[in-house]
């Protein structure tokens, strides 16, 4: 019971001195210069995914940007592209937009996404132009 109330009294610690002294937006500065290490690229690719819940398309883009560029062959760079490409969209940037989507497309050909995509870069040059 002992064991209990300690491990109880030190979570809760962490959690308070992380929610004063932390913050979410430092993350991603956090990840960078933590690159080399092995949880790196999950962490990194959790923070976009937070970025796009929240709706904050801004912060998603370049969180998933950073992935890409960082980590471009990890087990997240597929979806990290795909997910960069919808949040330029949302931002405006179509150009991003339409060069991420394409890149999902060609060298995701068999990717579980794959007709979200195409459907997306076929609106996208339809809208906005090859």
């Amino acid at each position: 019971m002992m064991k209990l109330a300690l491990a109880a009294l030190a979570a809760w610690g962490g959690y308070y001195y992380l929610a004063h002294h932390c913050k979410f937006d430092d993350g991603i500065e956090f990840v960078s210069r933590h690159k080399d290490a092995a949880w790196a690229p999950r962490a990194n690719y959790l923070i976009g995914m937070v970025y796009e819940q929240r709706e904050d398309y801004p912060k998603a883009q370049d969180a998933f940007s950073r992935l890409l560029t960082a980590y471009p062959t990890c087990q997240y760079a597929a979806d990290a592209l795909l997910k960069m490409g919808l949040a330029a969209e949302h931002n405006g940037d179509w150009d991003t937009a339409k060069s991420a989507l394409a890149r999902y497309a060609e060298e995701h050909p068999d990717g579980g996404k794959i007709e979200l995509a195409r459907k997306r870069l076929e609106l996208l040059r339809y809208q906005h132009g090859p």
